[in-house]
């Protein structure tokens, strides 16, 4: 058997098995968060529905269960509550003396810091680590390497996770300017497979970057990186 071949089957077979677990984990960070989101909704629903359920007595006298416009009325007033601490925390004194109480109090609060995480990240303020897969000259002397975002400090600094070959869950974390960054229009799961390759295919993948690189890339490379490609 070609070892070659017996090599590119093993990597393979590696990354179906990291891409499993990594789903169901992602799936799993994903649920815990809004399922406490979800319960914590519910309570503060169930809190306020306690305190204005009174006044279904004047609505509607001499019924025991609560009047159907206690529900809305009780919605509206969470809806209320949550829009004026948003309101609050928009203006630059409120983002102020939210920062100093969530780092004193809420940061010590079990799951917040993951549900905080995952909150923005379903809404979209926040994207999901990994997500992006980019080239950077950290040390400006044309050497590029693969990387992948997995944070964005502000509009013109990222920090860059930079895995080694052949085992991709050791590597170096960088935070590199914008400037210094080339984003590939390319899946993690087939920058993935060129560092657990040995580089293997990586010809397609710096072909994604546009015009930034000119690159010839062979039927034989592009196999390399997508295998469920014939090759002519």
């Amino acid at each position: 058997m070609d070892p070659q071949l017996n090599t590119s089957e093993n990597i393979d077979n590696n990354l179906k098995r990291g891409f499993l677990l990594d789903t169901l984990f992602q799936g799993f960070l994903i649920l815990l968060p809004l399922s406490i989101v979800l319960i914590l909704l519910s309570f503060s629903f169930n809190f306020i529905f306690k305190i204005v359920a009174p006044i279904s007595s004047i609505l509607d006298p001499g019924t025991e269960e609560p009047h159907w416009s206690i529900n809305f009325l009780s919605i509206g007033i969470l809806v209320l509550f949550i829009f004026i601490i948003g309101a609050l925390i928009r203006n630059r004194v409120g983002k102020i003396y939210f920062s100093r109480f969530e780092k004193k109090y809420l940061t010590k609060v079990p799951l917040y810091n993951l549900i905080h995480q995952t909150v923005y990240q379903f809404v979209g303020l926040k994207k999901l680590p990994f997500s992006e897969v980019v080239l950077i000259d950290v040390y400006k002397s044309g050497t590029m390497m693969t990387g992948f975002i997995t944070d964005q400090i502000n509009e013109k600094l990222y920090t860059v996770f930079v895995p080694t070959a052949p085992n991709p869950t050791n590597g170096n974390i960088y935070h590199v300017p914008k400037e210094s960054i080339t984003f590939l229009n390319v899946q993690t799961q087939d920058a993935m497979r060129t560092i657990m390759g040995m580089g293997t295919g990586t010809c397609d993948l710096i072909a994604s970057a546009g015009e930034s690189f000119v690159s010839d890339c062979s039927e034989e490379s592009k196999k390399q990186l997508s295998p469920e490609l014939p090759v002519e």
